[in-house]
């Protein structure tokens, strides 16, 4: 009994020491991301998408001090939010009602864009149009991506504030630009990230 005992003390001593001393750590298994899942429509979520995707354009233009272009890039962006698929917002009357005021800012913004003669002129109507749009995303709570809130602090002038959406979090400062009559392209990137507008929900029950 005694040397069968022994037996199973070596052996469990064995294991021990196998585990332990000798065999690897196996790699941990990461665990599942959540999935994000959107609170509106696929058609819905596209508008959006289609009038960020004008935006950035046209503020890219504004970057090139490109006149033409952001004169274009206006046109294109008042023809997706005049598509902008806001009847889906009904289903909450205040949210609706919320979501037009912002858009028909937005129109008369890019009205003022395209009319303006100067590139003050346009840049404060950029200024209104960005404020604008900034409420719609918030409103309806877009939930398709990160949107970035960037604050140019000398946009008109020292100490007179500028802000714009972006697609990503560098600065790249559609009021100064890279061609600048003062500051040539030394202020293209003056401005800091102010806030991040994301709205996106992981579904918890994703394991």
């Amino acid at each position: 009994m005694k040397k069968l005992f022994l037996i199973v003390l070596v052996l469990v001593a064995a294991f021990l020491v196998y585990k332990y001393a000798f065999k690897k750590d196996e790699p941990k298994k990461e665990m599942p991301k959540s999935l994000s899942v959107s609170a509106h429509s696929d058609i819905f979520n596209q508008s959006v998408t289609a009038v960020l995707n004008n935006y950035y354009t046209m503020s890219d233009a504004f970057v090139n001090w490109d006149s033409a272009a952001v004169n274009k890039a206006a046109a294109d962006l008042q023809t997706t939010i005049g598509n902008f698929k806001v009847e889906e917002l009904k289903k909450d009357s205040s949210i609706y009602e919320t979501a037009l005021f912002p858009l028909d800012n937005s129109k008369n913004s890019l009205t003022a864009i395209q009319q303006g003669t100067s590139w003050e002129e346009k840049r404060r109507a950029l200024q209104d149009l960005s404020e604008n749009l900034r409420m719609l995303l918030i409103t309806v709570k877009y939930d398709q991506g990160v949107v970035y809130w960037q604050e140019c602090p000398m946009a008109f002038g020292e100490n007179t504030i500028g802000n714009w959406l972006s697609a990503e979090e560098k600065v790249i400062n559609p009021y100064l630009g890279a061609k600048d009559p003062k500051y040539g392209a030394t202020m293209l990137n003056c401005g800091e990230t102010k806030e991040k507008i994301n709205f996106s929900v992981p579904d918890t029950a994703v394991k």
